[in-house]
């Protein structure tokens, strides 16, 4: 019996000061990266730090929180920000955010308000920590920006996971409920109110490959999007709806080269917005409008259209129609 309350003792002393090691080191984590970003020439300061949770949980709490960066512009204002992690998996971190903060772009400064706004990122054990999920996810949620431009949506859902058996693959998948664009912008793009004020849904699945891991090095290695295959798209729009899947990859000169086959139902609600967005010339309305309806028509349904989406040769084509130049995706070769 002695020897038994002996190790249940030690082992209490040792959990004990494991605790008190991990929150020590999480505190001066925190210290470091605060205080590298002031060496950077940034703005980054905090009005409190504390580590609570003893003695199952790392709960970090970081108030006050103003940073600033001079050179890109951008810039984070937060009343708080919490990190909570369990001592016996420190690679699983839930992150919780307020339900007011300012984020700063250049030019403007953006408000955002949201309700239950929290993160979760899970690692795999191991040396470099690579990563095995991330999640994002908000309730209703609102941004305004100093420029005049406002953006809403009823509920946001975003993870990123490791994909089973392929090097620096990842599953990508985003749902947005409700969104609710700009008022200003909605009535310079359907002037008709053809279209309501919301965006039904947006979902998003597709596979990424990157030039390299997420993991601790990130930072350093910087990965870009080496390849894109959307595998499920779809955006509900009143009665507009359209769907893609195709796959994309950089060319020689990094710009985006590939086919993204969409479909899109009562294809005739989108063309005000095209014409609103100078995508296409009012006078060459009806042309492509009749253009449009032959294609149609060979889809066996008048109301449903299937364009190809091209990007080649530094050129972005959706169907007949140009959309302008193809994104950067990685730098040019050599």
């Amino acid at each position: 019996m002695r020897k038994l309350l002996i190790l249940i003792l030690l082992v209490t002393g040792l959990w004990w000061g494991y605790w008190f090691v991990g929150s020590s080191a999480v505190r001066q984590g925190v210290e470091q990266a605060f205080a590298e970003a002031a060496a950077r020439g940034a703005t980054a300061e905090r009005t409190g730090l504390t580590v609570a949770g003893f003695p199952n949980r790392f709960d970090l709490t970081v108030e006050g929180i103003r940073y600033a960066d001079p050179v890109s512009g951008i810039g984070w204002q937060a009343p708080f920000a919490q990190l909570f992690a369990m001592t016996w998996k420190p690679w699983h971190i839930i992150a919780v955010l307020p339900p007011e903060q300012v984020v700063t772009l250049p030019g403007e400064a953006v408000t955002v308000m949201a309700e239950g706004l929290r993160a979760s990122l899970r690692a795999r054990p191991a040396t470099d920590l690579p990563l095995a999920l991330a999640v994002a996810e908000t309730g209703p949620f609102q941004a305004r920006s100093s420029a005049g431009w406002t953006l809403g949506a009823e509920r946001a859902v975003m993870s990123l996971a490791a994909a089973e058996g392929g090097q620096n693959a990842y599953d990508l998948s985003l749902d947005v409920a409700g969104l609710a664009p700009d008022p200003a912008l909605l009535a310079r793009l359907v002037p008709d109110d053809s279209l309501p004020p919301t965006v039904g849904v947006i979902r998003l699945r597709a596979s990424l490959t990157l030039t390299a891991p997420l993991d601790r090095h990130a930072g350093q290695t910087r990965p870009r999007v080496a390849a894109l295959a959307l595998t499920d798209t779809l955006i509900t729009w009143g009665e507009l709806s359209a769907a893609a899947a195709g796959r994309i990859a950089p060319d020689d000169n990094g710009l985006a080269a590939g086919r993204i086959d969409v479909t899109i139902t009562n294809w005739r609600r989108i063309l005000p917005v095209l014409v609103a967005s100078g995508a296409v010339r009012p006078e060459l309305l009806q042309t492509v409008e009749t253009m449009l309806a032959s294609l149609a028509q060979q889809t066996g349904d008048p109301e449903v259209l299937k364009l190809p989406l091209v990007l080649e040769n530094g050129w972005m084509t959706l169907g007949p129609v140009p959309l302008g130049p193809a994104p950067v995706l990685l730098p040019p070769a050599g």
